[in-house]
């Protein structure tokens, strides 16, 4: 009996160590605390002044421990002057919540705001929190934006420039887009004037007009940058590069001749390159347009100073050379009564009638291809001071011959060659004359009158000592009553006018035209001879160099 006692003691002990057991136990590990949890501390917005409010950002509210966390509230401060821009809107009241914040920043001016969001709970023993919110109000900022991010151009030598093409200017980012300029820069090897940029407007939208121009380039690719700026734009100035293709024109078949005047000295070296140039460009006809052979003495060039001086160098090419002269081989005298023979006894006996023209006059006309060629005895001194022969004022024997010959080769074009240019661009101003002598030389008004009206094309012409290609133009108006220019441009039926001095004395380096005549398209000094292509209606000139030289001359024309 005792046992079952002790036994049943001792089970009543043992549910009483358990119970105890586990009251201790939960006594020993009471619930956790509760608090305010955010999953940040710190929002940032960004917004750009007169745009529209950025997204809202939202933070997420989460109790800290076991035990419900209500009666959230969510209350905004500002540092700062400005109020009223931070909206907080909380999802719920008891975590967890979403706390959501919006910035309405639309209408503030650019700055850096500030505000405070104080997250409390009644129920929470570290209330209230706090997140700090900053807003950045930038300035809008344009960009340039193109339409396109490069431009090319395709074109052939000496044919008509390619069309104009466009670009759309539009303002990207943020804001207007004003004070919009362009500037077009080349390459060394072209001027920028081969490439014009032209802006519809200052303001985007725009269209940029980019114009090619052949002008006289050589086959090649050229590069030009189009920078485009804007006070305004954050990507100011930005570069559209632009390419200009030019392919080679199909080459002008014909006669080819090649001009050139003023030799040099006896023997000299300009002269004998030049005449390695000649003998390289194997043409059809070489003229000599004066200068050929200078006087070793006295005031005339004689037979054997042509044997001594030029037949060495030039007379390779004897049987396909036709000559013009030059003041130094026909006896002038500007001293009345007679002003000396008009004899050129020298060039007579070199060259013979057929080549020279006939003797005592040395002018004449023929025929070459489909051209009719014209060469004329005009050097100074002028029209009225040389014997009547060879006088070319009007009413002399040489205009009125000139007049009669181009009214009777019909409707071919014409070339006319002689030795002294009525168009110049000068180095030197005429001290005491007329300003308008540094572009003209008016003893040759009523040669040139009589080529125009007789619709001559080309004139090619041996002095100065220079090479100069003019527009085609004519002597504007009459002798009695002409224009104040005396010049017009005329590209329908105006004549052009090469001048290619550079046989063998010109300067390497042209010297800087202090009167520039306004048509000059190209002036150089150098050393070597002009190359023209005589064609069935059209023609081509290039200028051929010697080692010495670096003229860059080259184009085509059409007869009238």
């Amino acid at each position: 009996m005792a046992t079952k006692a002790v036994r049943g003691a001792l089970k009543g002990a043992l549910v009483v160590c358990i119970l105890a057991a586990l009251w201790n136990a939960a006594c020993k590990e009471p619930l956790a605390p509760y608090g305010i949890v955010l999953s940040t501390t710190n929002v940032a917005f960004e917004d750009t002044a007169g745009l529209p409010n950025p997204a809202p950002k939202t933070v997420t509210i989460t109790s800290g421990g076991q035990a419900r966390l209500s009666g959230l509230t969510a209350i905004v401060t500002y540092n700062g002057p400005t109020n009223g821009w931070l909206t907080a809107t909380l999802s719920d009241s008891t975590a967890p919540a979403t706390l959501t914040l919006t910035a309405n920043v639309t209408s503030l001016p650019p700055a850096d705001y500030q505000a405070m969001v104080s997250v409390a709970s009644p129920s929470a023993p570290n209330t209230p929190q706090t997140i700090t919110v900053n807003s950045k109000v930038i300035k809008p900022v344009p960009l340039i934006a193109l339409s396109q991010s490069s431009v090319t151009f395709s074109g052939m030598q000496f044919s008509t420039d390619p069309a104009p093409q466009t670009v759309s200017i539009t303002a990207g980012g943020h804001g207007a887009l004003t004070g919009l300029r362009v500037v077009v820069t080349s390459g060394s090897t072209v001027s920028p004037q081969s490439m014009t940029a032209r802006l519809s407007d200052t303001t985007a939208p725009a269209t940029l007009t980019l114009t090619p121009k052949l002008m006289a380039l050589v086959p090649a690719i050229y590069s030009f940058t189009v920078t485009i700026s804007a006070s305004s734009a954050q990507n100011s100035p930005l570069d559209l590069p632009v390419s200009f293709n030019i392919a080679p024109a199909p080459p002008i078949t014909g006669v080819t001749i090649v001009a050139t005047a003023n030799m040099g000295r006896c023997g000299g070296e300009l002269g004998r390159e030049s005449a390695k140039v000649v003998a390289a460009a194997n043409p059809d006809y070489v003229f000599v347009l004066g200068g050929n052979a200078p006087p070793l003495s006295g005031p005339v060039t004689t037979l054997q100073d042509y044997m001594n001086c030029y037949d060495p160098v030039f007379g390779q090419f004897k049987e396909k050379t036709f000559a013009t002269l030059g003041d130094h081989e026909v006896d002038i005298d500007s001293i009345p009564p007679n002003y000396g023979t008009g004899l050129a006894s020298g060039a007579d006996a070199y060259f013979g009638a057929a080549r020279v023209g006939p003797a005592g006059k040395n002018w004449q006309s023929f025929n070459l291809g489909s051209w009719h060629v014209i060469t004329l005895n005009v050097q100074s001194p002028g029209g009225y001071k040389r014997p009547e022969q060879i006088a070319y004022h009007a009413g002399s024997p040489q205009f009125n011959w000139l007049y009669d010959d181009l009214r009777s080769h019909g409707q071919k074009c014409t070339l006319a060659l002689w030795y002294e240019s009525m168009w110049i661009s000068s180095a030197h101003p005429q001290p005491g004359g007329n300003p308008k002598d540094g572009y003209r030389v008016q003893d040759v008004r009523g040669i040139w009158t009589v080529l125009y009206d007789g619709n001559a094309d080309l004139v090619i012409n041996g002095w100065p000592h220079i090479y100069e290609r003019f527009a085609p133009m004519k002597y504007a108006n009459s002798y009695s009553d002409p224009t104040p220019s005396e010049f017009a441009a005329d590209s329908v039926r105006g004549i052009r006018q090469i001048t290619t001095g550079l046989g063998g004395d010109g300067p390497i380096n042209a010297d800087s035209a202090v009167i520039r005549h306004p048509l000059s398209e190209y002036r150089s000094g150098g050393n070597g001879v002009l190359k023209v292509v005589l064609g069935d209606g059209v023609y081509s000139w290039e200028f051929l160099n010697t080692k010495y030289s670096h003229v860059q001359d080259a184009g085509r024309g059409k007869c009238h």
